[in-house]
């Protein structure tokens, strides 16, 4: 395998996860958030800059302290995968700040993409807000764990970039 092949198939394992990058948001009844967020990837195959956007929801928006809300997020990108992927899964850490200051987990997985196929991914997590107020949710580090056609399991960690934009703000009364 040549090392280009290699790079370009932790490209594709990369871009699949990425979404959850500058994600998590809440919804208004039955309307998504808009969201783009550029991030740094890493692998033992190199480093890379991306793009992704997105669509966020969560329910219920406006909340109550105490209450479970659900949080979803599509993401999408202009890159896609040069070699196909038989599996992936992502861990997305949501930050949230303002009324307080917490993180919680979205996750997703999926099968098959084909080679040279856009890339989207959907990953959905819960949080409990404790304290009243206005809270902003963002993306934060992700970790992408991909199966790759004639590379095999591939593993990168991304980190948001500055400016880490809000996905949503949440109400909770």
């Amino acid at each position: 395998m040549s090392k280009s092949l290699g790079r370009r198939a932790a490209t594709a394992a990369t871009v699949i996860a990425l979404g959850g990058l500058g994600v998590v948001a809440a919804q208004a009844p039955a309307s998504a958030s808009t969201f783009t967020g550029s991030y740094t990837c890493n692998s033992i195959l190199g480093t890379q800059n991306i793009t992704v956007n997105g669509t966020a929801t969560a329910s219920p928006n406006p909340t109550t302290v105490g209450t479970s809300t659900h949080f979803t997020a599509h993401i999408a990108t202009s890159l896609s995968s040069p070699l196909a992927i038989n599996s992936w899964s992502a861990t997305l850490t949501a930050n949230v700040s303002g009324a307080q200051t917490a993180s919680f987990q979205a996750t997703g997985s999926g099968g098959s993409i084909p080679a040279n196929q856009a890339i989207a991914a959907d990953v959905a997590g819960d949080w409990t807000p404790t304290a009243a107020g206005t809270d902003q949710i963002s993306g934060g580090n992700v970790s992408i764990k991909a199966n790759v056609v004639l590379v095999g399991n591939i593993t990168a960690t991304c980190t948001p970039n500055s400016p880490i934009p809000v996905a949503e703000t949440l109400t909770v009364n």
